[in-house]
């Protein structure tokens, strides 16, 4: 058998059979009770004392075990692996609904039944898939630009997937990243864009959220470029002799707002069900057509716009912003079709609590080559559940049950992982401790990018001081982050680097919105503020990044370490190790923000905010009481039960702050905290609803909203008190 601790029957009984002979003991002596009452009062205090003595010295054994079990786990990441994973899965195109994207799910169910997992299920969905056709094109005076495929029969073509399907014409209008605050800098300055169509460069905010901008602004149709001050010749050499990104690369990308299948929207996608079309479907949809040039493509229409009377902001770069007389007409086409989406599950079953699930996941399916988006992180996940593999066939389990997920569709819209949350919910908001992701794990590693709920900042931290630095000269990834910082921001000293506020741009995406589970996303990103150059390009491949995003794969071995140790102490710490006070912090801290920032408008429309204030603080009160109480108790005076109530308050606090019905027009975005904002859906936010009431103006939508979310603060403050038991 196993122990509850996750070992065999032999390790069980070497450690656990001794105090219980002292209890054997005991009850022979007890027979002499009547003869010598001294003797016995004697006896007994040694026998206890004995059995608290070696209960201790069993559970600093437990933890040395489990110790060696991390570290044989982290040793044993090798960085030649993960070269190899990534020469694999980045030979060849595989774009969701691909035969080579189905071909390599496979190869990880192999690999995972190979590796001695307790279960590998294929998770089969049918999902709604936006393809690129022949038939898009932008027209100018005698000059048309079509999305050609010159890249290689199987490299899909330019596009942006989802976009709406339709002919349009317009004046063309410069509008920098397409930001709320750029197009505002357009009214300003007096600049016409009703019923014209959007020159608009990549960066800073979702793609998706650029062309709903646009569309909430009047305009009809957008443009999408990658500039080279950006991500190309402006900042270094351009491929082939350089990282940068040449004039004739194009980023692809999806640019709906609704994550998830559409056709199945906040249900999951089973082959042969219902799925909407037609005007169900377009009322969901995406509102303009957007198609993604070259840069070299786009040079003649920033000329087109013509110098114009209107000065353009120095930020902006050395254009013109138009509108320019000359009126542009732009067509998308696309097919809709109905495909095959397949998630690979593998899980280890933990051994004391296997209804308790540490998941970790990404996606699979890439754009094009995808050797960093996804290759770095599925490469080095697949590295990491060998490694582990290798530990359950000696027969090491953890406490809690591990599971590793291979999702499919992300790069279309979160679809594989949005449909297995929807799907299997009441299990998974039930049963899931945490979630941890990896997507574009190494890009170019100048600066580690962790997104995390609040929760959670603590364990990252402590996990980073036990994890080996990348580079020769630092203690552990701790130091070396540290460093990185400084010299990043120029500064003489930092204390630790900065763990971000989780967002919505991957399959953490629907287990922090749609469940409130508590996540986080591991990866490095570049020295500068855009993304790494290549991205969704026909140039992120296996060469590229043997070149420059990470030559010797050490980075990638490093953010694996760094996962596993975090990972190993979520399914195996006794008490979780997540931070309700952190998380009371956070919020106090961000509900300061908000009443700061909007002062102006609540005394305007005389909205009170004292409650919210007022509760944020009996918040973190609750939480350090909860605390105290929790570090305070010691393992032998708690029973599997009073830890599991411990451990539900911990993780279930996320949960308190989910609303079923989800944002005001965003139903699938349920987490009244930390849903992502409206403008933006990559980035971090917080109290989304009550942001997106306040730029309306409306009184009662700002009340309804505070609310709403005084109401969670209520729930999560009665979830902690100590007095009413399991939850």
């Amino acid at each position: 058998g196993v122990s509850e601790h996750g070992y065999g029957k032999q390790w069980y009984q070497r450690r656990v059979r001794g105090p219980f002979s002292c209890l054997t003991v005991l009850s022979i002596l007890n027979m002499d009770y009547l003869i010598d009452k001294k003797r016995m009062a004697a006896v007994v205090t040694f026998a206890v004392v004995a059995v608290i003595t070696v209960s201790v010295i069993i559970a600093v054994s437990v933890h040395k075990e489990e110790k060696s079990a991390v570290e044989l786990i982290a040793a044993d990441l090798k960085s030649e692996n993960i070269r190899q994973n990534t020469i694999y899965f980045s030979a060849e195109p595989h774009p969701a609904g691909s035969a080579r994207n189905l071909e390599l799910a496979n190869e990880i169910k192999l690999r995972w039944e190979s590796y001695g997992f307790d279960e590998v299920l294929e998770n089969d969905y049918e999902v709604l898939l936006s393809l690129p056709t022949e038939e898009s094109y932008i027209k100018y005076g005698t000059n048309v630009y079509q999305p050609m495929n010159n890249e290689g029969s199987n490299v899909i073509p330019p596009y942006n997937a989802f976009a709406k399907n339709a002919k349009v014409s317009g004046s063309l209008v410069y509008v920098n990243y397409g930001r709320v605050e750029d197009f505002e800098t357009l009214i300003d300055l007096g600049v016409n864009i009703t019923g014209a169509i959007a020159l608009c460069r990549y960066g800073k905010i979702f793609r998706g959220s650029k062309a709903q901008n646009a569309h909430e602004k009047g305009m009809v149709g957008m443009i999408l470029y990658s500039d080279p001050s950006d991500s190309g010749s402006g900042m270094g050499k351009v491929h082939p002799d350089g990282q940068w990104l040449p004039d004739t690369g194009v980023q692809r990308g999806n640019v709906k707002s609704i994550k998830g299948d559409l056709s199945t929207h906040l249900y999951p996608s089973y082959a042969g069900g219902y799925h909407a079309s037609g005007e169900e479907l377009a009322a969901i949809a995406p509102k303009i057509p957007v198609i993604p040039i070259p840069f070299n493509d786009a040079k003649p229409l920033h000329q087109l716009i013509g110098k114009g009377s209107i000065t353009t902001p120095v930020t902006w770069g050395e254009y013109n912003l138009g509108p320019s007389t000359e009126k542009v007409e732009l067509k998308v086409k696309t097919n809709e079709t109905l495909s095959l989406c397949r998630n690979v599950i593998g899980v280890i079953k933990g051994s004391v609590e296997p209804d308790r699930w540490i998941v970790i996941g990404v996606h699979r399916d890439a754009w094009i080559r995808g050797a960093s988006d996804p290759g770095s992180g599925m490469s080095t996940v697949l590295e990491i559940s060998r490694s582990l593999g290798e530990q359950v066939k000696a027969g090491w389990r953890p406490r809690r049950t591990i599971m590793f997920a291979s999702w499919d569709a992300e790069e279309p819209g979160i679809m594989g992982s949005y449909e297995f949350v929807e799907d299997y919910m009441a299990q998974l908001t039930q049963k899931t401790v945490a979630y941890l992701n990896m997507d574009t794990a190494v890009s170019n590693p100048h600066r580690l990018n962790i997104k995390s709920t609040p929760n959670m900042i603590q364990l990252l931290y402590e996990s980073a001081r036990k994890t080996t630095s990348p580079k020769s000269g630092f203690d552990s990834l701790y130091d070396f982050a540290n460093f990185a910082e400084i010299e990043h921001n120029k500064m003489k000293y930092s204390t630790q680097f900065p763990i971000q506020q989780i967002g919505s741009g991957s399959d953490y995406t629907a287990f922090l919105n749609e469940l409130g589970v508590s996540c986080i996303d591991f990866g490095y990103k570049p020295s500068y503020k855009q993304t790494y150059p290549v991205y969704h390009t026909q140039y992120d491949t296996y060469d590229w990044m043997n070149k420059y995003g990470d030559p010797d794969f050490i980075y990638h071995r490093q953010i694996g370490e760094y996962a596993v140790r975090v990972m190993m102490s979520l399914a195996n710490d006794r008490h979780l190790p997540m931070s309700i006070m952190d998380y009371a912090t956070k919020v106090v801290e961000l509900t300061d923000k908000l009443i700061r920032i909007n002062a102006d408008t609540f005394s305007d429309l005389e909205i009170s905010t004292a409650g919210l204030y007022k509760l944020s603080q009996e918040f973190l009160q609750s939480a350090e009481v909860f605390h105290q109480v929790l570090n305070s108790t010691l393992p032998v005076d708690e029973s599997l039960q009073q830890t599991r109530e411990f451990n539900d308050r911990l993780m279930y606090i996320e949960r308190q702050f989910i609303y079923n019905h989800g944002l005001p027009g965003r139903p699938s975005f349920r987490h009244l905290i930390f849903a992502p904002s409206s403008t933006n859906t990559y980035a971090g936010a917080a109290f989304s609803g009550i942001v997106d009431a306040i730029n309306t103006k409306n009184s009662s939508s700002i009340k309804a909203q505070i609310g709403l979310v005084t109401s969670k603060l209520e729930a999560a403050i009665r979830s902690l008190d100590l007095g009413i038991g399991s939850l």
